[in-house]
């Protein structure tokens, strides 16, 4: 199983909404390479570049219910900066199927609580699923604000014990230093990603060992470590996951 389908291989969906586009569109696997394609082959501008390149963390509100391990869980996320600066976009990764399996709550839409939100009445049916612990989906999201200032903005008005995040910290703010930097390869690099490696582990493969290696990679920098010292002791940079076509290499 390389894929939500055979003929798009890659766990990987771009999810375009939250305003950034007038009609919302989720594409996965490397159906997401030809839809760019075919865009920017039309479009009368340059592809939009990827510039900045922010790591930031946090851990989840869980309300009242708050166990130990919560205190000690965080989650990090890659958030990208465009040259057109018309909007930013969040890459993260997490259980495969998370979304799916959760009717589409996605902490990076606004509707996230509506009962058929807009995050979900985009999933196709074969994304629809129970979600799997052991392995991992890149999830991709383009978000209203523009810079990493405006987007703190809305991370911070959904924080508090009764809201979506606690204790956020960036903990990375770099330039992109790729020369190749456009959607379709940033698309690219992820799909490439994902298909070497599709476990999930919460010590060595998993959000933050993910959200180094991106922002190592786009930046170009080899001291990026996970946010947490616990997942630092067992970390492997794997930057190079995102270069090379993962069909030459053995499954």
């Amino acid at each position: 199983m390389s894929g939500w389908s055979p003929s798009s291989p890659g766990f990987v969906f771009w999810f375009e909404g939250n305003g950034t586009r007038k009609i919302p569109r989720l594409t996965y696997g490397t159906d997401i390479l030809k839809v760019f394609q075919r865009e920017d082959h039309a479009a009368a501008t340059s592809a939009p570049r990827c510039i900045r390149v922010h790591m930031i963390s946090h851990r989840y509100a869980t309300g009242d219910n708050v166990q130990i391990r919560d205190r000690l869980a965080y989650h990090s996320l890659a958030l990208l900066e465009w040259d057109h600066g018309k909007y930013c976009t969040v890459v993260e990764l997490a259980y495969l199927g998370g979304i799916g399996g959760y009717n589409g709550q996605a902490n990076w839409v606004e509707d996230k609580l509506e009962p058929c939100n807009s995050l979900y009445k985009c999933l196709p049916p074969e994304m629809i699923h129970p979600w799997k612990s052991n392995l991992s989906e890149i999830r991709v999201f383009d978000v209203q604000p523009k810079t990493l200032e405006e987007f703190m903005v809305y991370m911070n008005r959904h924080t508090g014990k009764y809201a979506r995040f606690l204790n956020v910290q960036v903990t990375v703010s770099l330039p992109v230093r790729l020369t190749f930097s456009s959607r379709e390869h940033i698309a690219q690099y992820l799909i490439n990603y994902i298909r070497r490696g599709k476990t999930y582990s919460e010590i060595r493969r998993n959000c933050q060992t993910f959200a180094a290696d991106f922002c190592a990679f786009l930046a170009g920098k080899k001291d990026i470590q996970p946010f947490h010292p616990i997942n630092q002791q067992a970390y492997r940079n794997q930057a190079h996951y995102f270069l090379y076509e993962p069909t030459m290499y053995p499954s």
